[in-house]
Formats: C-alpha cells, sequence, structure tokens
C-alpha cells in the first residue's frame, strides 16, 4: 500500500508533530541543502549528516519504520501534515516534490552513510537529473531506505483546481474515511495491496498477528479513538458503511488482540473514550465485546451480573421483538456510558505518592499551589525515573514544573550521570529539547544559560524561533549579542525565516536581523537589502549596505548610496569601499562631501584619497585648485599653506597624476619646497598608505 496517499493535506486543522520528528525532520532539511553546498566530504557537511542520522536513530527507537510522505508543499507522516507556513520544511517538501518522489520510508539501523548517499542523490538539480523516473535502480541501493513513487492514480482535481487524494477504495471522501484509511495503513505492513484497504477482515487479520508492539498498538487506538468520535459526530450513508466496517472488524479481532489492544495502546482516560463512543455508534454486540476487553486490560473487574444483564440487553435489541427493541438498545448504551465514567484503576501506591503523582499529572496550564515542598517532590521524581529507567506522563509534568522553576540544570545533572541508560536519557532529552523549554530557559538566563546551550545542539534549527523571539525582546546588549551569536551558529539554512521577520519589525530588530543575515555565509536570493536604505534609524541603513557590498551587482548602487548618506558611520563605509573601487557616479557626491566645511577631519582625508583614485580631469582639476593659492595679477600661484589636507591632495596627485601635465604646476611646487613632508607627499609618500 502506497502510504503517502492516504495523508490528506487539506485537512482544515493540524495536530502538532511529535517532538522526536519535530526535531529530525528540520536537521533533514538542513543536511540537504548544505549538500548543494558544501563538497562531499566537507566537515560542516558531514557534522549535518551526522545529526540528522543522529536523531533519525532516535526516531526509529520506538517506530518499526517512518514513512515520510510528499505533497507539494508539506510532508505527509504518521497521519498528520507539516506546516505549510514553515519555510524550512516547505523547502524540503517542494524539492521532494520536483524531484518526483512520493514517499521515503526509513527502517531502523540508517547508518550516517546510507542518509549521506540520499541526501547526495536528492541534492542533484530536479530540472535535469529527477529521481522519480529512476526509482527502480534504487530498489536494492540501501538496506534501510526505500523511495516511493507518487501516487499518481489516487490523485483528482477539486472543483476549486486544486488537487486532492482520490478515493479508490469507495470509501468516500470525508473525515471518518480519511481515518478508516489511516487506521488501515496502521495496521497493514504489505505494500501495495489497495485492495485491503476497505476490507475489516484483512485488517483484522493483521492486528490478530501482530502481538507484543506497543508502538502500533498505540497508533491503532488512537484511529480507534478518532474513528468513533467521527462516526458519533457524522451521519449519512457513508458513516452508516463505515460504521458496519468497524463493526466488522471488531468482530473478527481476537479477545487477545482486544485485550493487548487495550493494554498496549491505551490509558484509562483512553480506554473511557473509546467504549463510550463505540457505545453510540456500533451494533450491541461489538459494545459488549470491546467492553469486556477494556475492562480486562484496566482491571476494572465487572461484575458477573451486570456482565448478564448487558449480555441480555445486547441480545434483545439484536433479536427481540420490535417493540422492545429500541428500548434494550438505549438501556445498554446508557448502561455502558454510565459503567464507564464511574470506572477507576485500582491504585497500588501509598497515598502520599499517589498525591504527588495527581498533582504532577495534572493540566500544566492550571496554576498550581508552588513551593520548595512542590519542587522537591518533582526533582525526586525525575531521580527516581532515573535510577527505575521508568518514565510517563507524571515524570513529564515534574520536567515541566522544574524547568518553570529554574531548576533545569538540576534536571541536565541527574539525566546525565553515566548510570542513566541510554534510551531514558534520550527520552528526557526528547521532552526537554522542546521551542516552549527553549523560551522559558532564555527568558531565564543568564541562570540558565549552560542548558540553553546543550539544548541548542540538540534542537539546531527547532531553536530558532524561540530564540528570534526572545531577540525581539531583549533589552540588554549582551544577551542580544549572545542570541545573535546562538542564531549564527545555525547557518545559512536560517537565512529564509531572518526574511520573514524583518519587515514590519521595529528598528533594532531590524538592524539585528540584518547583522544576523550579514554574518551568514550565503544570503537568500530573494532578499533584497535595497529596500532598507530609506529607513529612519541609520543603523539600519548601514546593515543594509554592508549586505548590498556583498552582492556584486549591488555593490556600487551601495557605495553611492553610502557616500551621500547624511550619518558618518555610514559615510565611512561608502568612503572605505569606494578607496579598493570606486564607481565613477560616485565622484560627485564625493566632491559634494569635501564641500561641507563641517566635515570631520578624518572623513576629509579620506575622501580626498578616494577622488584621487577617479584620474579623470574633473577630478585633477579639483585636487590642483584646491592645492594652490587663488591667482594673482601680481605674483605666481603657490602652494597652500602647509596642513593634513594639503599633504593628502599633493600624495593623490603623485600617486594617481604623476605624469599629467595638468599636475606639474603643484607637483613642482611641493618637490621644491623646503618642508621635508611637503617633498615626501610630492614623491608619494607619507603616513597615508
Amino acid at each position: 500500500m502506497t502510504q503517502p496517499a492516504l495523508a490528506d493535506a487539506s485537512a482544515p486543522t493540524r495536530a502538532a508533530l511529535p517532538r522526536d520528528l519535530a526535531m529530525f525532520l528540520p536537521l533533514f532539511a538542513i543536511a540537504l541543502h548544505k549538500v548543494s553546498v558544501y563538497p562531499p566530504g566537507h566537515p560542516l557537511l558531514v557534522a549535518a549528516v551526522d545529526a540528522a542520522a543522529g536523531h533519525l536513530r532516535i526516531v526509529l527507537m520506538t517506530r518499526a519504520n517512518l514513512l515520510l510522505g510528499v505533497a507539494r508543499q508539506q510532508l505527509l507522516l504518521e497521519g498528520l501534515a507539516t506546516d505549510e507556513g514553515n519555510p524550512v520544511l516547505r523547502e524540503l517538501a517542494q524539492r521532494l516534490h520536483r524531484h518526483q518522489v512520493g514517499g521515503i520510508k526509513f527502517i531502523p539501523g540508517v547508518t550516517p552513510q546510507e542518509l549521506g548517499d540520499l541526501l547526495q542523490l536528492l541534492g542533484s538539480d530536479p530540472r535535469t537529473n529527477p529521481v522519480g523516473p529512476r526509482l527502480g535502480e534504487f530498489d536494492e541501493r540501501w538496506q534501510t531506505i526505500r523511495l516511493l513513487a507518487p501516487a499518481w492514480d489516487r490523485i483528482e482535481m477539486a472543483q476549486d483546481g486544486t488537487t486532492r487524494t482520490g478515493d479508490t477504495s469507495g470509501l468516500g471522501q470525508g473525515a471518518a474515511a480519511r481515518l478508516w484509511l489511516g487506521l488501515a495503513a496502521a495496521a497493514l505492513t504489505r505494500e501495495g495491496a489497495p485492495e485491503l484497504i476497505a476490507d475489516p477482515q484483512s485488517i483484522a487479520r493483521a492486528l490478530n498477528n501482530i502481538r507484543g508492539d506497543g508502538d502500533k498498538a498505540k497508533k491503532v487506538v488512537s484511529f480507534l479513538l478518532s474513528l468513533s468520535r467521527e462516526l458519533r459526530l457524522a451521519q449519512g450513508a457513508e458513516a452508516a458503511a463505515l460504521s458496519e466496517k468497524l463493526n466488522a472488524l471488531l468482530n473478527h479481532l481476537t479477545p487477545d488482540t482486544l485485550r493487548e489492544l487495550a493494554t498496549l495502546g491505551a490509558d484509562l482516560q483512553q480506554r473511557r473514550r473509546l467504549v463510550a463512543d463505540a457505545a453510540m455508534v456500533l451494533p450491541a454486540g461489538a459494545v459488549l465485546q470491546l467492553l469486556r476487553a477494556v475492562s480486562e486490560a484496566g482491571e476494572q473487574a465487572l461484575p458477573h451480573a451486570m456482565v448478564r444483564m448487558l449480555t441480555k440487553l445486547a441480545q434483545q435489541s439484536e433479536r427481540g421483538s420490535i417493540a422492545i427493541r429500541e428500548e434494550a438498545d438505549h438501556a445498554l448504551r446508557e448502561g455502558v456510558r454510565q459503567l464507564v465514567e464511574r470506572w477507576n484503576l485500582k491504585d497500588p501506591n501509598p497515598a502520599a505518592y499517589t498525591r504527588v503523582l495527581d498533582r504532577l499529572a495534572r493540566n500544566p496550564n492550571i496554576p498550581v499551589p508552588s513551593g520548595a515542598s512542590h519542587a522537591t517532590e518533582a526533582i525526586r521524581l525525575v531521580q527516581i525515573a532515573c535510577e527505575t529507567d521508568t518514565v510517563g506522563d507524571a515524570v513529564w509534568s515534574a520536567l515541566t514544573e522544574l524547568v518553570n522553576e529554574g531548576r533545569a540544570s538540576e534536571v541536565v545533572a541527574l539525566v546525565e550521570h553515566a548510570s542513566v541508560a541510554e534510551d531514558i536519557r534520550e527520552n528526557f532529552w526528547l521532552h526537554l529539547a522542546t521551542p516552549e523549554n527553549m523560551r522559558i530557559l532564555l527568558a531565564n538566563e543568564p541562570r540558565d544559560t549552560a542548558v540553553v546551550e546543550l539544548l541548542l545542539e540538540r534542537m539546531g534549527m527547532a531553536a530558532a524561533e524561540p530564540m528570534l523571539e526572545s531577540l525581539e525582546v531583549a533589552d540588554n546588549r549582551t544577551m542580544r549579542r549572545r542570541l545573535l551569536t546562538r542564531l549564527g551558529k545555525l547557518g545559512p539554512a536560517i537565512g529564509p525565516m531572518l526574511v520573514e521577520r524583518i519587515p514590519g519589525s521595529p528598528w533594532y530588530v531590524q538592524r539585528n536581523l540584518l547583522a544576523l543575515l550579514g554574518s551568514l555565509d550565503e544570503i537568500p536570493a530573494e532578499f533584497d537589502p535595497a529596500a532598507y536604505l530609506k529607513a529612519e534609524d541609520s543603523r539600519v541603513r548601514r546593515e543594509a549596505l554592508k549586505l548590498m557590498m556583498r552582492i556584486p551587482e549591488m555593490r556600487d548602487d551601495a557605495v553611492i548610496a553610502a557616500v551621500g548618506d547624511d550619518d558618518d558611520a555610514n559615510l565611512r563605509l561608502g568612503l572605505q569601499a569606494a578607496l579598493e573601487r570606486c564607481p565613477s557616479a560616485a565622484a560627485g557626491r564625493v566632491r559634494h562631501v569635501l564641500s561641507d566645511p563641517q566635515l570631520q577631519l578624518e572623513l576629509r582625508l579620506l575622501a580626498i584619497r578616494v577622488l584621487g583614485t577617479i584620474r579623470t580631469p574633473v577630478t585633477r582639476d579639483w585636487l590642483v585648485s584646491q592645492s594652490l593659492t587663488a591667482p594673482s595679477w601680481f605674483r605666481r600661484r603657490k602652494l597652500v599653506p602647509k596642513t593634513p589636507v594639503l599633504l593628502t591632495m599633493i600624495q593623490a596627485l603623485a600617486r594617481n597624476f604623476a605624469t599629467d601635465p595638468g599636475a606639474q604646476a603643484v607637483l613642482r611646487l611641493a618637490a621644491e619646497s623646503a618642508d621635508p613632508q611637503v617633498r615626501r607627499a610630492a614623491a608619494g609618500q607619507g603616513d597615508e598608505a
């Protein structure tokens, strides 16, 4: 079954990706970007591939495989679609789509060499050498990676002109149909078998043959929950047909399989929801079968009298007389609903410990009493988890509490202890290295600086958004400098994010973002820094000028604009650049600058040196006229009194107009001068280089 085609990228809502996937995808995108920038074996490329391979290994620790579907603007995985507004992931999806790749399947055991080979393949130009038409060549190339073709046979054109997944299974196009397809994809391991998608018996057989796979059980239960909830709210022929299929599926599952799904794949709250929703849409027999399996899995014992009563109600609702069927059916469903609402899991823990777990498991958005005792309980719970290799929701709630209270460094010290198992350590880092935690830690700096650096190493591009947000509100120069340094370490991949944030930002944010762009090895091709030459703040204009001077086709315009700027620092920037190569169009502006009597001496000398490099008669005549006294009827012209300005003008004439007849009058007078500094200037020597 070609699974990438199962996801619907046009779904109106989008759930958040699991943390491990949200961290892996940007690293994969960055590594693919660097393939097109650096040659094979370059240290930066090797580091990027190793980072992506390391996080892929973490992703596959809890999965039998990872299937990455490709849409035009999005990536599709585990029933979810990435955000089209994320420029990094959007560009990755577009590149894969241009290569005509429908999906990539990763199996545990992917090595950095295999991943690097895949990235080199995808890094080729899709316009001249697309991968899609040659997919058959790569079937045996890797043991743990498979490239899948696009499912063009399952794409149809919608009325609004957009493309969407076609309905090849006869299930319809509603949300419930998509959830059924997701359930089938989670259960069936065989690819390329679309005839099995709509067959509940085939799906049931696949589930009966898969035992002991907790991850698959969780995925199946998740789809069952979503499907039963959708069917409870849906109406019409499509919903009725899918209800029959779900009933057939549950009837063909063995009691052991149902019990295992409920045990491995759901907690108490999920079991309640599953039974309660199923009781509203499934036939009575299926409801009773599901109730028994869930009660056995959760140790919520059902009294025999209750079982007998519910069994009789189920029989009457399906095979009783017409007069009592409806009443028996209603009584069964209402009884099941009330029963599951009153379920409570047996608690083997001491009462005090139960209270701790109950508090830690609450919604972290709900305020709870704070105090030293609560923090002590939370750190103790993390310590127990590290010592016993056991984690869960209570531990993650404790972790959140400790991060909020500024004790993340204590958690890191516990987690990084040599005695902690590697999988437990990685699990902690997956929950710690999140954008939300990064925001909290940045707000706590400098207290949590060391932890921020560790998170940055692990999160990569996932840390960019919270750091950019902090940069916008940072009121401390040291903090801003630290953030800019960290963001710069992310490399050219952060460029598109910076470009999106610059327009409309306050001037100080624009200045920082432009400076950060200037620190990157590559400037995004679509960015035009000239748009910020009209900014009111001179510091914003300065950073824009620096960027333009790095772009060959914009350099001359930048020099001309800088020389005409009313800010001395920007003028100095333009004159220094013009000294290396001055566009002829800037000569008039340089002479205009020199006409300002308030101009600083340093800038005046620099402007004269720039003017001397423009070897035109106009420039020569200006230098000569400024070096000599005004003409008189009674005496010949002579050099003006010695100043640094005169020495610089003589040097400019000696270096650039030494053989020009029009400059000889000044050079001869300077060479005959009794002042040694003037004579040195006439020889083109002096303090100014």
